[in-house]
């Protein structure tokens, strides 16, 4: 070969990686690639002709992978737990509705739902080169995009309307069992894609009912809360008319033994009061009034004569 075309051949092959050009003068297998596997993602490096075509011979590939266009494929998994939200809004994971759409008591809920999922290059059990990757690819034949797309949101669907089933929940039931709506679909989903790793299924929003299912809903409640609040009111009254009775009575009790002890008190001075107190106590009062006397008799006051009528004699 020419030193020219030697020369020339590590740049055209660098081409060929990027362009998917193939040159046969340079030594490169017509349909040459390059694919970079960057680090948190796996590739399925898959023959698809020959004896040795098929997922089953697959190798794991990661960094930058050389195949043939022609007679291989790479097909890249992530490897890291990545999050996902199928939303309503044209502004979260894809421009068109992809909220997760149910059956509740025949009532159908609408559900902005976030999962948190990834893939696996763990080893089967007894395998040696067989691993989670490979029965993840050889079930379903998707690209991770295209599993979530389908397979994974229908299988979401599906839990949510099997797990509201067997929770037997209504649609007014919904606000209040949510944590264990969700409990059931994360482990729902685990169960039916063994080869995928579930970390975490959430609802970023709240459930959208039918606009008359959700206005009879509300009024149930509102009627509840006012029911609630009657009730608290009613116990409140009876509360404290009860403290009022209460207080009462102690009042009374408190009056009645007041008036017994008054008694028990005037029944013990009458049964104090003897022949020999009355004497004694008149004695002292005696004693009392000797003891201010001042030795001299108390004065005779004398009436002025006083002339009454006109009758009456006059002195000489």
């Amino acid at each position: 070969m020419p030193s020219s075309t030697l020369s020339t051949c590590p740049r055209l092959l660098f081409l060929t990686g990027i362009l998917g050009i193939s040159l046969s003068a340079c030594g490169v297998v017509p349909g040459t690639n390059i694919r970079t596997v960057e680090p948190g993602f796996a590739g399925l490096k898959i023959q698809l002709y020959g004896g040795d075509k098929g997922i089953e011979n697959a190798e794991v590939v990661t960094g930058r992978v050389w195949y043939n266009g022609y007679t291989e494929e790479v097909v890249v998994f992530p490897t890291f737990v990545n999050t996902y939200p199928f939303t309503q809004a044209a502004t979260e994971g894809s421009p068109t509705d992809e909220a997760i759409v149910f059956s509740v008591g025949g009532s159908p809920v609408s559900a902005d739902v976030g999962i948190s999922f990834g893939f696996s290059t763990e080893l089967l059990p007894g395998q040696t080169r067989k691993t989670k990757l490979h029965q993840f690819y050889e079930t379903y034949r998707k690209t991770p995009d295209q599993f979530r797309a389908n397979e994974l949101r229908n299988g979401l669907r599906n839990c949510f309307s099997s797990v509201a089933e067997n929770l037997k929940l209504t649609p007014s039931m919904l606000s209040t069992n949510q944590q264990r709506l969700v409990n059931g679909v994360i482990d729902c989903t685990q169960k039916r894609f063994p080869n995928v790793v579930v970390q975490d299924i959430s609802l970023l929003g709240p459930l959208r009912l039918p606009p008359d299912i959700q206005k009879s809903i509300n009024e149930q409640f509102a009627a509840q809360q006012a029911a609630q609040t009657s009730e608290s009111n009613r116990r409140k009254v009876e509360a404290e008319a009860a403290a009022n009775v209460a207080r009462a009575k102690g009042e009374a009790q408190v009056t009645i033994e007041q008036a017994r002890a008054e008694a028990e008190s005037n029944r013990l001075r009458a049964n104090s009061i003897t022949p020999q107190l009355l004497e004694w106590e008149r004695l002292r009062v005696e004693r009392a009034r000797v003891d201010k006397w001042d030795g001299q008799q108390a004065p005779v006051i004398q009436s002025p004569n006083v002339q009454l009528g006109g009758n009456a004699k006059r002195n000489p």
